[in-house]
């Protein structure tokens, strides 16, 4: 069971400056100004690349509980306890990024964890964020076919499911994350030939006969991000 919620920031920021807005928020953990308000570690994060659609975009995960997130927004919006370092950061990052809008994920409770990642050594070349609309009432039951239909068929093709959530307070909406240690895995996976009767298929045939709308954005992991697969230089 997992017992978190993830704050979920998608970041509008200058062409060319992902990678330096990605490494300001990371400072944030580090910032000893900020005592018992500094957030739980960083789950994941991302940039967009241009096949995903309008770019570019920073993508942040972070792993907190409701307790800590209540807290992180009454930092945020209440001025007699108002986070002055957490300002202060605001402001001097202004020149990284030109807006962005958030989510409270709710998790599936067989999503995992950052510290079920880091213990299976989960490390990603590639990822693919879907964000779903679906039927009212629907989410819940789609995360239980995620589980019983899509999770099997990564682990053939090698691929991890990164989190699977509900979205708070926007009861149509589902996100998934899926990431593939190499870019081969996913492509294998994508491009596999679906007959009737294949699992595969059947998936696909729920998939697009259940989800309403969905935005899908393949990502690159951070520089400096948890799940970000680094090789040897040589």
């Amino acid at each position: 069971m997992n017992p978190y919620v993830y704050l979920h920031e998608i970041v509008r920021t200058v062409p060319g400056r992902e990678e330096p807005y990605l490494a300001s928020v990371l400072s944030l953990q580090h910032d000893p100004t900020r005592g018992e308000r500094r957030q739980h570690p960083v789950f994941a994060q991302f940039r967009s690349i241009q096949t995903s659609g309008t770019w570019p975009y920073g993508i942040n995960i972070w792993e907190n509980t409701w307790a800590s997130q209540t807290q992180n927004l009454v930092g945020q919006f209440l001025d007699t306890r108002r986070d002055v370092s957490m300002e202060d950061w605001w402001n001097r990052n202004l020149h990284l990024r030109r807006g962005g809008y958030d989510r409270i994920l709710i998790p599936a409770p067989y999503s995992p964890t950052a510290e079920e990642l880091q213990s299976r050594k989960v490390t990603v070349e590639v990822f693919v964020q879907d964000v779903l609309w679906l039927p009212f009432g629907e989410p819940r039951r789609f995360l239980d076919e995620v589980e019983q239909r899509l999770v099997p068929i990564l682990e053939r093709y090698g691929l991890d499911l990164i989190g699977a959530f509900r979205v708070a307070m926007r009861p149509r909406q589902a996100l998934t994350i899926i990431g593939a240690r190499q870019w081969s895995d996913l492509a294998a996976m994508l491009s596999a030939p679906s007959t009737p009767d294949s699992e595969l298929q059947r998936w696909r045939d729920y998939h697009d006969g259940t989800v309403e709308h969905a935005e899908e954005m393949v990502l690159l992991p951070a520089r400096h991000g948890p799940l970000t697969a680094r090789r040897p230089v040589v």
